[in-house]
């Protein structure tokens, strides 16, 4: 999985995104990602000296920060838990009604009937073909890209069609036998109303999809999208292939009318997990962007931010082909959330059930697990606001009191005061304790 270039993130942030880590080799060869050591103590963003140097407005703000952040990745982590849970145990996630309308047609058109197709002559020179659009409604041609020119040295219907299939412009072209006679049947490769063409450059072969019946060409079928509902809403599709109808789920379309297809719960698991990593994400960036609460105070959110970011990176064992999460078309987008192909997801799922199972309900675990030790009363999270709690109580910064700044006096009895209140009146016992008050706060 890479990352697209950064766009707009906090600076406290906008690296990070680019040093997401890649998986590692081990002795035997195979690969451990960052998922594993997501969990590990916290080497970035474990700077709790950085926030004695804010003043009381800062401390608040902070402290009113990470105090929100905290709620936020207790719901996170209740999600991400009942993802890895669900992920663990698929099942049917019952099924989608589709009513199909109108499937996907290709443009394809006839020449008038002849006796041989090897005799008749429809004209040498150059075929202009101009691929485009046709408007479903008004039925307007919008013209699309530059167009292709095919030379034709032999008029018959044979050297027509020989010439229009080596030309490799997007059409093909047959010689069919109909009605006692033979025609030159002319087709788009591809389905869809974006798969339109003209045609001109020879007088018998000219023909413009807006105005079709001015042609000597006969148009039997238009370039169509197919038409379909999922519960009373309308959807266009432009193939009869790997149709979405909903989320990670695709199906094909081979005739109208009613339609039932199947859903698996890993498609629940995987928005799930992603709700809940993207929730986290963009908070953590409107907190440290400039008017954010922690805009002063980023470090602990950022390592927060790097680590669910680096589990998202990681590679996974599975039994199959798949080990990460862009394999199944989920991707960091440049505001460090996850996007997804569901297209890619409803392939990986049909090909391999498995094997995008296992791997959903690691990388939710391995996200799960990264956000972990900032948590709970005894996460960093806690100990942040502790420390800023401290700041708030005593009405200035450490600086302050180090530089005899407002509401300090200076000297070693103001910065003791400070740092343990009590043992001001012994400087032996004093100083140990303050050793000790410091330490517990910062640990």
């Amino acid at each position: 999985m890479s990352t697209n270039a950064v766009s707009a993130l906090p600076t406290a942030l906008a690296g990070l995104l680019k040093q997401y880590a890649a998986p590692s080799p081990k002795a035997d060869g195979t690969t451990t990602g960052t998922a594993s050591a997501a969990a590990s103590p916290l080497s970035l963003g474990r700077d709790d000296a950085y926030s004695l140097s804010l003043g009381s407005a800062q401390s608040g703000s902070a402290m009113l920060g990470y105090t929100r952040l905290a709620t936020l990745g207790a719901q996170v982590d209740s999600g991400l838990q009942a993802a890895t849970t669900q992920a663990a145990t698929p099942g049917s996630a019952g099924s989608v009604d589709v009513q199909v309308n109108q499937l996907a047609q290709a443009q394809s058109v006839v020449t008038s009937l002849f006796g041989d197709p090897d005799s008749v002559s429809l004209g040498t020179g150059t075929l202009s073909v101009q691929m485009g659009a046709v408007d479903a409604e008004t039925g307007a041609f919008t013209p699309a890209g530059d167009p292709a020119e095919i030379t034709i040295a032999g008029g018959s219907l044979n050297d027509i069609a020989k010439s229009i299939n080596d030309a490799g412009v997007g059409l093909t072209a047959k010689v069919v036998e109909s009605g006692g006679g033979f025609e030159l049947e002319i087709s788009g490769k591809d389905t869809g109303s974006g798969k339109a063409f003209s045609l001109s450059g020879l007088g018998e072969l000219a023909f413009d999809p807006s105005q079709p019946d001015t042609s000597p060409l006969t148009q039997t079928s238009e370039a169509a999208d197919a038409l379909y509902s999922v519960d009373g809403s309308d959807f266009t599709w432009p193939s009869n292939t790997d149709v979405p109808v909903a989320f990670g789920t695709t199906t094909g379309f081979t005739a109208t009318g009613p339609q039932s297809v199947p859903r698996s719960t890993v498609t629940d698991t995987v928005q799930k997990m992603m709700k809940s990593f993207n929730s986290l994400q963009g908070a953590i960036v409107k907190m440290t962007g400039d008017k954010g609460e922690l805009a002063a105070n980023a470090n602990l959110a950022a390592g927060m931010f790097k680590r669910i970011g680096d589990a998202a990176m990681a590679k996974y064992p599975t039994s199959g082909d798949l080990s990460t999460l862009a394999d199944i078309g989920i991707d960091v987008q440049k505001d460090g959330t996850l996007s997804i192909d569901q297209s890619v997801l409803a392939q990986a799922l049909s090909k391999d059930p498995a094997s995008v199972q296992s791997l959903v309900a690691q990388a939710a675990k391995g996200m799960d697990d990264a956000i972990r030790p900032y948590l709970g009363t005894k996460g960093a999270i806690s100990s942040q606001v502790t420390v800023l709690g401290s700041l708030l109580g005593r009405g200035g910064s450490l600086l302050d009191y180090l530089g005899g700044g407002t509401g300090s006096s200076g000297g070693s009895d103001s910065l003791l005061n400070y740092l343990n209140p009590s043992s001001a009146s012994s400087s032996s016992s004093g100083l140990a304790g303050t050793s000790n008050s410091l330490l517990s706060a910062l640990s």
